[in-house]
């Protein structure tokens, strides 16, 4: 007798979880889009360097590309630690699995992508290019998330300019590690029935130290620390998606208006100011920001409402580069640079180059994620998790609110 095949049907919740890898996708290539048919050309930079040209460079929504894509990996993120820490069984348990997630990709591809940029000396190839080399103290730097030139100072380290991550979309992990920290500790030490509340008095500070920042056109030096804890500029899109998560279960819950609220305000103060009294017509920097935000918050607004219009993101190819979208956002626009280069040089036509290289780009993605990725997270876990997990056992500090008895 043979046995009758198990037919799983998809439920709601993973046709939805389907569709947030879809969106990683999308944000990816998005960020590559930018950076390759946009960052280094004009107007953006000067001269341009693409082969290709910059006829695309000077299309708005391209010229936005990146700046929505980090934002929309931003709204993802809040949406998704808020799911991840409520699941958590103790603040170790969170941290390991964050330490799983984020690090062995990053080991990888800023090994890679150091190794060809000084190999190729891509810096030497372009005009009008200052420095693309990666230092000793910027590899390091990038590979454990610290910005180059706080290890640089702090180290005492002296460099004829200024120490940068080895590639530029990293200054982000900066801002979700922060983010991951102070989420992390306000869940852990705060009741479940506050937690919201407590977040809320942190987003109004980020929220107040940005008024405050936009009024005196910076800080004193005396607020960085703080303003490097509650992110003036960022925290608002992780509380965006917070909330989204958040809603599924508390609907229109005092705290999450609350929230809601101070957060929408952050993010729109920069387009509100633009609109003073006195500014004629919409000023260009307002329209540019509101345009931002529409393509940001719309297919965020889509997916929570289980729209059919992001039906194409479930595609396979789709969902394949979402599931890959971390080692493609890591690795991707100066190797990219390296590609085009190369293959312009071996007499193919700039255009046929560029869509080369984006393919080179993704198809080594989804090689790291299947065979760095997925098993160093594994590897991370195996040798740490258990013994977090004992930790959190033996003490119940360790423990998430709601499991210390």
């Amino acid at each position: 007798m043979t046995a009758t095949p198990v037919i799983r049907i998809k439920t709601a919740s993973d046709q939805r979880l389907e569709v947030l890898d879809g969106m990683r996708g999308l944000a990816a290539l998005m960020v590559v889009a930018y950076h390759f048919f946009a960052r280094w050309a004009e107007p953006q930079f000067t001269p341009t360097l693409y082969a290709h040209g910059d006829g695309l460079a000077t299309l708005l929504p391209l010229q936005l590309a990146g700046e929505v894509g980090v934002h929309l990996f931003f709204l993802i993120s809040g949406f998704v630690i808020m799911m991840t820490l409520e699941r958590a069984t103790g603040l170790l348990d969170f941290i390991v699995k964050r330490a799983a997630r984020l690090w062995p990709a990053m080991l990888v591809c800023a090994t890679l992508s150091t190794v060809i940029i000084n190999v190729s000396g891509v810096g030497s190839l372009y005009e009008n290019v200052t420095r693309w080399q990666v230092t000793p103290v910027e590899y390091v730097s990038s590979i454990v998330f610290i910005p180059p030139d706080m290890t640089a100072s702090f180290l005492g380290i002296q460099q004829s300019d200024m120490p940068r991550w080895v590639e530029g979309v990293y200054w982000t992990l900066w801002s979700e590690v922060r983010f991951y920290a102070v989420i992390a500790i306000a869940f852990w030490l705060s009741p479940r029935s506050l937690f919201l509340w407590v977040w809320a008095a942190l987003q109004g500070l980020s929220f107040g130290v940005d008024i405050l920042q936009q009024a005196m056109g910076g800080l004193p030096g005396g607020l960085w620390p703080l303003a490097m804890l509650v992110q003036p500029d960022m925290l608002a899109w992780f509380t965006l998606g917070l909330v989204s998560w958040k809603w599924r279960d508390l609907g229109a819950h005092p705290a999450l208006l609350l929230l809601a609220t101070i957060a929408g305000l952050s993010v729109l103060v920069g387009p509100i100011i633009s609109l003073a009294p006195g500014a004629i017509g919409i000023p260009e920097s307002a329209a540019r920001q509101i345009i931002m935000l529409l393509m940001v918050g719309l297919p965020f607004v889509l997916f929570l409402t289980g729209s059919v219009l992001l039906k194409p993101l479930t595609w396979p190819p789709f969902i394949a580069v979402g599931l890959a979208s971390y080692p493609l956002y890591l690795f991707h626009e100066r190797p990219g640079m390296v590609y085009m280069y190369w293959l312009n040089s071996a007499g193919l036509p700039p255009w046929i180059s560029v869509a080369l290289a984006i393919i080179i780009v993704i198809a080594t993605a989804l090689l790291l994620h299947r065979f760095a990725e997925i098993p160093g997270k594994r590897f991370i876990l195996g040798h740490t998790l258990s013994g977090a997990e004992r930790l959190q056992a033996r003490f119940r500090i360790f423990r998430m609110p709601g499991n210390r008895n």
